[in-house]
Order: C-alpha cells, then sequence, then structure tokens
C-alpha cells in the first residue's frame, strides 16, 4: 500500500508511541514543507530557556548564516519525508529516547525532512532541547550508554542527569570557511555539548572545566621572561606542563575521546577558540577515521 507523507507521519507517530520512546505532543502535520525554524522552536521548548549568557559565543561568531538562493527547492519530496519518517521509527523506537516528531525543515540547502526535538536520551535530559535528526539522536543514545555513563560512574561516582546543550540545528556555514560548505548544523547533523550535569552537582562546563589547551600552554612558554643576566630560559616542551590535573579536567577529555569513536567529527577546545566552551559532535560522513581534534 502506498502512503502520503500524512498518513506516513500518522503511522510513525503511532509507531513511535507503541514502542520504547516516549513522546510529548506532537507537532500537526500541515503538509509538505511545513517551514520550521529548528534553533527557535527548541529555544522555545517547554522547560528550557535557550543560551544561559546573552551575547554571541565564539561558534556563532565563525558560524555565518547562510542565506538560501532562490533556485534552491523550498520542499521535500513525498518519498524523502516517508524515508526519513521509516528511519526515525527503525532507530529510535528501540532506544527509549524522548523526542517530538517535528515537521519537515527546509531552507534552501539546509534542513531535514524528518527532523526531532530531542528532549531526553539514555534517561540523560537534553536542556535546551534539541533539533536533531534521527541518526544524530541514535549515536547519542549509543555513546551515552557505552561511554559517557560508564566513564562518569567510574570517575565521579554518580551518573549524568543532564546535557547542557549550546547549538542544534542551525543554517550556517562550517567554521573558517568563506565558500559557502555549510555546517553539519545546517543537516540537523551536529549538537554543541557545554556542559554535563550529574545528580546533585554543579556543572562540568567545558568552559572552565577542561584546563589549558596546547594552545595556553605554548602561549604561556612564549611570554616567559628571560632570567639569569639576560640570557633565556631554556626552552621547556609545553606539553609537560599539566593541563589535566583535575578529575573533572580528565572526565571531559575522556567524554571527548570517546565520541571519537562513533562520530564522523568531534572538536573542542584543543581545535580552537571557536570550540573553547562545547564539544562539537557530527555525523558527518568519512573514509576513514573521525577527524578527531
Amino acid at each position: 500500500m502506498d502512503l502520503n507523507p500524512k498518513s506516513a507521519w500518522t503511522i510513525a507517530t503511532l509507531a513511535l508511541a507503541g514502542g520504547a520512546l516516549l513522546l510529548g505532543e506532537t507537532v500537526p502535520w500541515s503538509g509538505r514543507n511545513a517551514g520550521l525554524d529548528g534553533a527557535a522552536f527548541a529555544a522555545r521548548a517547554p522547560g528550557t530557556t535557550g543560551r544561559q549568557e546573552e551575547g554571541p559565543k565564539p561558534a556563532e561568531a565563525d558560524h555565518p548564516p547562510v542565506m538560501p538562493e532562490g533556485n534552491e527547492a523550498e520542499t521535500w519530496s513525498d518519498a524523502e519525508i516517508i524515508t526519513g519518517l521509516e528511519e526515525c521509527v527503525r532507530l529510535l523506537a528501540p532506544t527509549g529516547a524522548e523526542v517530538e516528531i517535528s515537521k519537515p525543515i527546509r531552507n534552501g540547502q539546509c534542513g531535514t525532512p524528518a527532523p526531532v526535538l530531542l528532549k531526553r536520551i539514555a534517561g540523560v535530559e537534553v536542556t535546551p532541547h534539541a533539533v536533531v535528526n534521527c541518526r544524530l539522536a541514535a549515536r547519542l543514545d549509543r555513546w551515552m550508554k557505552d561511554t559517557v555513563q560508564p566513564i562518569a560512574q567510574e570517575m565521579l561516582g554518580g551518573r549524568v542527569t543532564h546535557i547542557i546543550t549550546a547549538s542544534a540545528y542551525a543554517c550556517r556555514q562550517r567554521i573558517g570557511t568563506t565558500g559557502g560548505r555549510l555546517s553539519e548544523h545546517s543537516l540537523a547533523n551536529a549538537l554543541d555539548i557545554s556542559a554535563f550535569v550529574l545528580s546533585g552537582g554543579p556543572p562540568i562546563d567545558v568552559l572552565t572545566n577542561w584546563g589549558p589547551t596546547a594552545r595556553d600552554r605554548q602561549a604561556q612558554v612564549k611570554s616567559e621572561k628571560p632570567v639569569g643576566g639576560g640570557d633565556a630560559r631554556p626552552m621547556r616542551d609545553a606539553e609537560q606542563v599539566d593541563g589535566t590535573s583535575t578529575t573533572k579536567a580528565r572526565f571531559l577529555r575522556r567524554m571527548h575521546d570517546g565520541a571519537c569513536t562513533m562520530f564522523g567529527t568531534v572538536l573542542g577546545p584543543e581545535a580552537n577558540e571557536a570550540h573553547r566552551d562545547h564539544l562539537h559532535l557530527d555525523l558527518a560522513p568519512r573514509k576513514q577515521s573521525a577527524f578527531c581534534e
């Protein structure tokens, strides 16, 4: 039996609700090309407050927004929508994730035919809720179960209860590019995480708990003044300066390293200044190993 997008939407919703996946209020279907500002939708989600601080972050400043071109198709085909919904059922129903099925997003080259608003994954609250595609949501579930929770239990004696997100879907370019190459955020295929929260404890945020980066240590070495009558101090290996002396710093680095085995791209404070305050995870296809910095 052939399905139109509306009936496929209904079947996907019922299938997800009948499985392990929990649903909040489903966004009503209003036909093909139902425009949705995913980033704004996530910021307005119940129980969320958006970014915790006002003003542009480095990542935002280095990710110029992409304006849709006039000749770009503004709709997803019926087949693309149905395929996306079927994928969501297949990937997410077994996970126990809590999501809201969203309307298709299309903004020029940006968007995805079957986005979800991710609210909880592997028992971990996602705050603010994040608009992502279902492939990324499923991979986050695996990362939480196989990396995040075991390491949190081992190193900190507890479980992560929340992750604080910095950015999910946003139609923008990659950092440092001027040729219009889209970020994976533009495909709802990336998530930025700024902090992890364990039960009863304060957030372990990337900005303040990562510790000195290699750039910081190199800058410290270069700034040391000559001593001993003007003779320069012997150059010491910057890597010998302890930048991971705290348990929280080591925890964040293990989160990063564990993600490198599961995602296409993993960027953190060591990558550049734009990522000093968060971990960027995406599912960009790679021919070999992940791009990990």
